[in-house]
């Protein structure tokens, strides 16, 4: 090509030259021309003519044989281009199941319906007809232009039988399918008129005037001049012409699937690709949803998934259980390549990496007692607290407080284990909310002033009340300030009649008289632990406190839990302490806060010879959700969860003094408990708690206690957010779910340990 350049821009030169002479020639005015001239040689004259006419021919036949040659494969590979497209394989998330298997959320598999932009196109476009009547046709038939246009129109009636024949196999009409495909093609038309716009603009500002021939330049413009006239020449060669602006524009919207109906049936995704005869042109896309068969039960636990923005996992979990074990309950998908001619026929198709699919998880949950707990809550918050209370609870002047109960929290647990039983909340969402959200159902959950989305088991810190007597019950045993059988005369109030005074007092002006341990967690005696937490100092009582873990998060396999706040003379935010601290302190008030999972495990400890246990909700991990082709599937390991920690400095004369008391609480007469939680069926301990939190509002009730009481297996706890008095309030709660546990078979009547109790707790 270097040659051909030279040779064309020398001998321009040399015309320029020859035709920009000024000197005249001066031919010998004699009929012969002088002997060294060409006309003087016509065979020389000829020779030289066939040398001009035979360069320029001799460049083409070089650069046809370079055509054919080394750049035929470059020409050639325009019609062999491929185009290479990769999918996504869908891929399921593991399910959550309870203890007897009921799914609590699952994914579902969703079939989608797509066509391809060709066979919705009406009109449709000659050219995809012509090809559609030329795959048709072998190569001697399309060269009948009269075979050709009756294919043509065969393609276009098969276009039309397949929107009357995806009528039938949906049920959807016709003409609704005939909005969709319109309104698909309109978008699809307003991108290619946005990009042929574009590439308007661009070719107006690319365009430029052609170069003017120069007229007198020096030999160095001229030479620059017949470059760039070469280039152009070459070019028109070695290039394809530039696309004509009346060629049409394909965009890649025109040779891709388009979603027209979502959410098919199985049957109907079988139907259509048992028969891609009938239906050509259409797709069936798999894909998979998250749903919560269950609605609201357990829904703050459970949490919720959203689709992963980015690489290969098909959601991520963003809140409740679906978070805490993404890495084992998410799928990845998997990666398909097909490659498809530039017609959009596909020509291989391979499997880049296969699904796979999330692994399922086994709750420790009973969901028919969480069922019934959840529903116990429910009717609570629908009744208005009572206005007079009964032993340790706070008489109410005037009718019953206007306001309902905000929220309300029941857990239970196995005090061996910590493997959670239940763990109920009100008011409570439809986790299925979080998927497909409902606007009016949306704001009604937002603008509800109990907020439901808040996570109560694990986030509602309020202050115990008398529940927190076991505490400090503990501290002044293994403090020495008092012994089980140390008894104090209680006159109703600690120094003044108008402060620091037991309930009895309030309500009619007399105290408890002597009282011991037993005494005074029976009849939840105030001066008893006033007295003895004034002697230990609020020091011996926090430090006991953290010991039976208040304060700090329990550690269950949920995501958010708060710790609660346990005051103290050293860490008050600031604030100094006062003696009146520590007296409130000791019965719960104060600015102490605990959750209910706090006092669950410390009923817990106190039922199982004083060990911390940690609270969990799994128990196990399933095989693989769904297995595509693995014949053998994989055993279900165990969690290895937290081992129970033994309470340093603990003594088991303390717990049974303790337990003693408690077990009173229930069935003394004279206890708060006696009238609303005692059960005949089974034994229980524990203790009611009414904390106040003043500004006229009423008081959040408590129950938490642990049965059987003579060998415990589970504790308990009920807690109503401004519900009022504990034993009246919460107190029937924890019997109904007791008698609850004693029908479902959880624990019997006999004390005996069911089998199905044991599957529970993993023990």
């Amino acid at each position: 090509m270097f040659i051909h350049r030279t040779l064309f821009i020398h001998s321009a030169l040399f015309i320029h030259r020859t035709m920009s002479s000024r000197l005249p020639v001066d031919w010998p005015s004699t009929a012969e021309p002088p002997p060294d001239t060409l006309d003087a040689d016509p065979a020389r004259r000829m020779g030289w003519l066939a040398i001009w006419f035979t360069l320029p021919l001799f460049a083409v036949a070089l650069r046809l044989a370079d055509l054919q040659g080394r750049l035929q494969p470059l020409f050639l590979e325009v019609f062999a281009q491929t185009r290479t497209v990769e999918e996504d394989l869908p891929a399921r998330n593991g399910r959550i199941l309870g203890s007897d298997g009921a799914v609590l959320a699952d994914d579902v598999t969703s079939y989608d319906l797509l066509v391809h932009y060709r066979w919705l196109e009406e009109p449709p476009d000659p050219q995809w007809l012509r090809r559609q009547a030329w795959s048709r046709l072998s190569r001697t038939e399309r060269r009948q232009s009269a075979l050709v246009a009756h294919e043509m129109m065969q393609a276009q009636a098969r276009q039309h039988r397949l929107w009357d024949e995806l009528s039938l196999v949906t049920g959807i009409p016709a003409a609704e399918l005939d909005q969709r495909r319109q309104a698909i093609q309109d978008r699809v038309e307003e991108i290619l008129w946005a990009v042929e716009q574009r590439r308007a603009e661009q070719h107006a500002a690319s365009a430029t005037s052609a170069t003017p021939l120069p007229s007198a330049r020096p030999n160095a413009a001229w030479a620059e001049w017949l470059l760039h006239l070469w280039r152009q020449f070459e070019a028109a060669l070695t290039q394809p012409p530039a696309r004509s602006d009346h060629e049409p524009l394909v965009i890649r919207e025109q040779e891709t699937f388009h979603l027209v109906v979502a959410g098919v049936s199985a049957e109907v995704a079988t139907e259509i690709e048992a028969h891609p005869e009938r239906y050509p042109g259409v797709k069936i896309a798999v894909r998979t949803q998250r749903i919560y068969p269950q609605g609201e039960l357990a829904a703050h636990l459970v949490g919720s998934r959203v689709a992963a923005a980015e690489g290969p996992r098909v959601s991520t979990g963003r809140g409740g259980l679906e978070r805490q074990y993404d890495h084992l309950l998410s799928g990845r998908r998997g990666r398909k390549r097909t490659v498809m001619n530039r017609h959009g026929e596909v020509l291989s198709t391979n499997i880049v990496s296969p699904a796979q699919h999330g692994r399922d998880i086994v709750l420790t949950l009973d969901l028919p007692l969480q069922r019934r707990a959840e529903q116990l809550l429910d009717a609570a918050l629908r009744r208005r607290p009572p206005a007079e209370a009964a032993d340790d609870e706070p008489p109410r002047s005037g009718p019953a407080s206007p306001e309902l109960p905000q929220g309300g929290c029941i857990v239970a647990l196995d005090v061996h284990t910590g493997a959670v039983l239940v763990a109920a909340s009100a008011p409570r969402f439809d986790a299925n909310l979080l998927v497909a959200p409902d606007p009016e159902r949306w704001q009604a959950a937002l603008s509800d002033p109990r907020k439901p989305f808040f996570p109560r088991a694990t986030q509602m810190a309020l202050a115990p009340g008398s529940v927190f007597k076991v505490v400090a019950a503990v501290a002044l045993l293994e403090s020495g300030v008092y012994d089980p059988h140390s008894s104090i005369f209680c006159r109703g109030f600690l120094d003044r009649p108008d402060q620091h005074r037991c309930l009895t007092f309030r309500h009619y002006g007399y105290g408890h008289g002597p009282v011991d341990l037993g005494d005074a967690l029976c009849r939840s005696c105030n001066v008893y632990f006033f007295q003895g937490v004034r002697r230990a100092g609020a020091d011996v009582l926090v430090d006991w406190a953290q010991r039976l873990g208040i304060g700090r998060p329990t550690g269950i396999d949920v995501p958010g839990e708060t710790g609660g706040r346990l005051p103290s003379p050293g860490a008050n935010g600031g604030r100094r302490w006062y003696a009146g601290d520590t007296l409130g302190l000791a019965i719960g008030q104060s600015s102490l806060t605990v959750t209910p999972l706090q006092v669950a495990r410390l009923m817990a400890a106190i039922a199982n010879d004083g060990e911390l246990v940690t609270p969990h909700l799994v128990a196990s991990a399933g095989p693989v959700a769904i297995s595509a082709a693995t014949a053998v599937l994989e055993t279900r390991p165990q969690f290895a969860h937290p081992e129970p920690v033994p309470i340093s400095g603990l003594h088991q004369n303390t717990l049974a003094a303790i337990r003693a008391g408690l077990h009173r609480v229930v069935h003394d007469p004279e206890g708060t408990g006696y009238h609303s939680v005692r059960l005949a069926d089974v034994p229980i301990a524990g203790k009611t708690g009414t904390a106040e939190v003043g500004g006229g509002l009423p008081d959040h009730a408590w129950f938490a206690g642990y049965l059987p009481a003579d060998q415990p297996r589970i504790a308990l706890v009920v807690v109503l957010e401004h519900g009022g008095s504990g034993s009246r309030a919460a107190g029937p709660l924890a019997r109904e779910l007791a008698q609850a546990m004693v029908e479902a078979g959880v624990i019997s009547g006999n004390n005996a340990v069911t089998a199905r109790e044991s599957a529970v707790s993993g023990r």
